[in-house]
């Protein structure tokens, strides 16, 4: 109903990670950079952070996208495994290799014996571990000694980590410390400034094949830049609560007032400057130094 009420050819502001509709923001493709840097250096392991929302398994979709083929990939989207052989039949069944009834260290001599047998097939495996946050220290030595395997040429596989900044916290215990020597990539995804966000919101429109002009003007674009504080996923959600409530009331454009209902909705309306709480750098980003000022969607003055 929403994308017929204003002419889109999809939704604009999908629900699920989409990377068809990747915005390259300035975080996103300098992690990125990194990222791929850091594999074709041999890493065996590399760690992305990033509060909430700010498009981490996203991201990870556009790494193994630019990677290219020739490697196998296993990407863990779930990590809330009860043990080490829990995690380790997870791993077996997402490689279709057998794991039921076997102990511990049959389903690890199984995942080593097909790693080794893979790379020496000439294929490299990259295991993409997802919500990482929720592993204890045990599996994240195990999945440490995993990037230790070798061939003649380099790594035989390779482990990218994905977790919330948490994580850098659990890294502090004492027995991980070998764990953490092996970490040489770290990037973390800091939330968009306000530009970035107002114009990521233009792009998805781009996409969905909407006439931005339209549909937002600077004022709207600034508010839900500002109130989802640059994070894609309450701009995603904000947008497109406003869009379906404009189009419940037969509007063709989405105005503040429509906006601020959108934002009250999902808890992310203005407050009162003396009521409204402290953000902390790690939530606010880029923005917390950004002056005050009209976004200017394209074409408008002011």
């Amino acid at each position: 109903m929403i994308e017929a009420h204003f002419g889109l050819r999809r939704r604009a502001f999908p629900a699920t990670p989409d990377h068809t509709s990747y915005y390259p923001s300035t975080t996103h493709e300098r992690a990125l950079a990194r990222l791929l840097a850091g594999l074709s250096d041999g890493e065996g392991m590399v760690l992305v952070t990033g509060a909430p929302g700010t498009g981490k398994t996203l991201l990870c979709h556009c790494l193994l996208e630019r990677l290219g083929p020739g490697r196998d990939v296993v990407f863990l989207t779930h990590t809330h495994v009860q043990s080490l052989a829990a995690m380790l039949q997870v791993l077996l069944y997402d490689l279709s290799l057998p794991h039921e009834g076997r102990s511990e260290q049959e389903m690890r001599l199984v995942l080593i014996d097909h790693l080794i047998g893979r790379y020496g097939e000439g294929r490299q495996t990259i295991l993409v571990i997802d919500e990482a946050h929720h592993l204890t220290p045990d599996m994240l030595e195990e999945l440490r000694l995993l990037g230790n395997l070798e061939g003649q040429a380099g790594k035989a596989v390779q482990v990218v980590l994905v977790a919330q900044p948490v994580i850098l916290t659990s890294l502090q215990h004492p027995e991980l410390a070998a764990f953490r020597q092996r970490l040489a990539v770290r990037v973390h995804l800091d939330a968009l400034g306000i530009e970035e966000a107002a114009d990521y919101l233009l792009h998805h429109l781009r996409i969905a094949g909407g006439n931005s002009d339209d549909l937002l003007d600077g004022e709207t674009l600034e508010l839900l830049a500002r109130q989802a504080q640059g994070v894609p996923r309450l701009l995603n959600q904000a947008t497109h609560q406003a869009m379906r409530l404009a189009a419940e009331a037969g509007a063709q454009r989405i105005d503040v007032e429509v906006v601020l209902e959108a934002l009250d909705l999902l808890g992310l309306a203005p407050v009162e400057e003396h009521d409204a709480p402290m953000i902390s750098s790690e939530a606010a980003g880029e923005n917390e130094a950004e002056p005050c000022r009209l976004f200017l969607a394209p074409g408008q003055s002011a």
